[in-house]
């Protein structure tokens, strides 16, 4: 049985394991590592910070039997500057400097950050579930718009986006990365 819900921080190993497998080339960005050790021990330490991008405080996880099959990510667009003060941080007392990231998404959007699913439970529609649970928070929030970003050679998340009424709003550039901003209206 699954059971979609917001993280906890007993989520943190399982939780990270698969956001790191959503950020691709972003995770050295965030991280300031290139080793995948230490990228995933540095994303653990951020889900266990109480503020932040990568807080558990941002995360739907979808369980099943006990184990994490899936994960979301998602804020506020406008809070994006102030949840990025965590990583620029820890970044500079490494002597990495950078007064932000680029930017992903537009003023007062309902951001998906991230969507990620375990290779041995996709294909069971858990990516739109958790989606579905990220736009029911927006709604109760107030927010009319959610928005996600998909890279140019991810053809099968662009289609799922596509098939639950996301629309082509921008092409982006983020990192030298070519992405599409999508939207839907909540």
């Amino acid at each position: 049985m699954s059971i979609i819900r917001k993280a906890e921080k007993r989520d943190v190993k399982g939780a990270a394991a698969l956001l790191i497998t959503a950020l691709d080339e972003m995770k050295t960005v965030f991280s300031g590592y290139s080793d995948e050790k230490e990228i995933l021990s540095k994303l653990e330490e951020y889900f266990l910070l109480e503020e932040g991008r990568y807080t558990y405080k941002n995360f739907a996880v979808c369980e099943i039997d006990g184990n994490i099959a899936g994960v979301i990510v998602v804020y506020y667009s406008d809070e994006g500057e102030k949840l990025d003060r965590v990583m620029l941080e820890d970044l500079k007392k490494r002597g990495i400097i950078r007064n932000s990231f680029e930017k992903e998404f537009y003023e007062n959007e309902f951001y998906i950050d991230s969507v990620a699913v375990s290779p041995e439970y996709q294909g069971r529609g858990i990516a739109k579930e958790l989606i579905k649970y990220a736009e029911n928070e927006g709604r109760e929030h107030g927010y009319e718009k959610m928005s996600l970003i998909v890279h140019g050679d991810k053809e099968k998340a662009y289609s799922i986006y596509k098939k639950i009424g996301y629309e082509e709003d921008s092409e982006i550039t983020v990192y030298g990365e070519n992405y599409t901003h999508m939207v839907k209206k909540l």
